[in-house]
């Protein structure tokens, strides 16, 4: 596969993944009032640590629409870190709801 063809591709799977990732955290943010009252206050520190990270994903993901040859790889690896982080987060989260 071609440089280009394989950048397109990489973009169009990340775009796929954040969408994912964005769609998860607003299920969970909704879930509010399943949460425990003893957990209440580390769900909502835990969604904000979250909403910080989505806009870090969200700049990430847009320095890869421009990035230069460069800086593919580093940007990349850095959008999957973010998304690794995410998919802990929301863990955390799951675990206060049950």
């Amino acid at each position: 596969m071609e440089t280009q063809e394989k950048k397109v591709q990489v973009k169009k799977e990340t775009k796929q993944e954040i969408n994912e990732i964005f769609d998860t955290l607003e299920k969970l943010k909704s879930k509010k009032n399943e949460v425990r009252e003893e957990s209440k206050k580390e769900y909502e520190k835990k969604i904000q640590e979250l909403e910080s990270k989505k806009k870090d994903l969200k700049s990430r993901y847009d320095e890869i629409e421009n990035a230069t040859e460069e800086r593919w790889n580093e940007i990349s690896e850095a959008v999957n870190e973010s998304s690794k982080d995410f998919k802990k987060g929301f863990s955390k989260l799951r675990e206060a709801i049950s």
